[in-house]
């Protein structure tokens, strides 16, 4: 295969094939390819709608090129990593929920990054709350084991990603990379709940995931535009169980919230989405909480703790007003 024709046939306005990603995202990842033709194949992507099949290729590409775990986890685990790129400004819903879960007896494999097209990424804010994220491999992997919770910082697992780098940051928007990463966890979790930042990527994205041996997984995306379950309209999602798909709306209406605040979940700094953060975590409830348990919920019914997500929200809101998600969080730190 040659790149030029490949990045021609994409500028063209046409997509690839499942190989022709592979080998693409395979020639990122060696370095072979320079900034104007990577720069100028991702904006070619961004231009137009990336198919499933190129999806498969990319992600088979980038989890055959990150760092595996030395480890053969006996158990089940999940992860809760979003897309991102939703421009929201909120706090960071999937790590809070991943921690809720995780103080529930969930174990998780955070898998995240710094900040690219959010506010505050999951490395931002774990780091903002003395958690260090760039541990060893193998501390990572003891962190799963013995804590039940560990998080894999993506620049660490995935280190060929340093190529794709500079020209992501430059380009100053969200490019495929915000779908893929979700999807490239080194520890390969077979349950996965993964927001998405709009609603035609539903279906691909779990394409993906059962392509490549997910056990069960939510892929969501609410209809006012987060990359999360939304406690402010409905939200889409597609639910894998027992090898099949099928689709569902959730409404938080059937929450009975009230007085929602958006300065209690939307922010304009970092600083503030930290705060935020703190609050929820010290078990305050605001409207981030809500938001937090909402999804932390949909986590416990996938991995069949309750019986709907809403069960599974009211669990978890308890568990956040009760501070046993601050004490667990600090025993991870301990």
């Amino acid at each position: 295969m040659n790149l030029i024709s490949i990045l021609q046939k994409s500028v063209a306005g046409n997509s690839i094939s499942e190989e022709e990603a592979y080998f693409f995202m395979v020639s990122i990842m060696k370095g072979d390819v320079s900034d104007i033709i990577l720069s100028s194949f991702l904006t070619s992507i961004r231009m137009r709608i990336e198919t499933a099949d190129e999806l498969v290729g990319f992600v088979r590409a980038m989890r055959e090129s990150c760092v595996k775990p030395n480890e053969k986890f006996s158990f089940d685990y999940l992860d809760t990593c979003g897309t991102g790129g939703d421009e929201k400004r909120s706090i960071n819903i999937s790590t809070l929920s991943a921690l809720t879960l995780g103080s529930l007896g969930i174990k998780i494999a955070k898998h995240g990054n710094r900040s690219v097209s959010s506010l505050c990424g999951s490395s931002d804010l774990l780091s903002a709350l003395d958690y260090n994220v760039t541990v060893s491999h193998a501390e990572a992997e003891k962190r799963l084991l013995e804590k039940g919770f560990t998080f894999l910082f993506a620049p660490h697992w995935h280190p060929s990603m340093k190529f794709a780098v500079e020209t992501r940051k430059q380009l100053g928007f969200r490019t495929v990379f915000n779908i893929l990463g979700p999807m490239s966890n080194p520890f390969s979790p077979a349950f996965q709940i993964l927001g998405v930042y709009a609603p035609e990527l539903l279906p691909k994205v779990m394409h993906v995931l059962t392509r490549l041996g997910t056990k069960a997984a939510i892929v969501c995306n609410s209809v006012d535009g987060f990359d999360e379950f939304s406690i402010f309209a409905d939200t889409k999602y597609l639910l894998y169980q027992n090898g099949e798909v099928s689709e569902h709306l959730f409404s938080p209406d059937s929450l009975g919230l009230e007085s929602l605040r958006d300065d209690e979940i939307f922010c304009k700094t970092k600083e503030e989405a930290v705060s935020l953060s703190q609050k929820i975590l010290a078990g305050e409830i605001i409207t981030g909480s809500y938001a937090v348990a909402l999804n932390a919920g949909a986590g416990l019914f996938l991995m069949g703790k309750s019986t709907n997500v809403k069960e599974g929200y009211h669990l978890a809101l308890a568990q956040l007003k009760s501070g046993k998600v601050l004490e667990y969080f600090q025993n991870l730190k301990n």
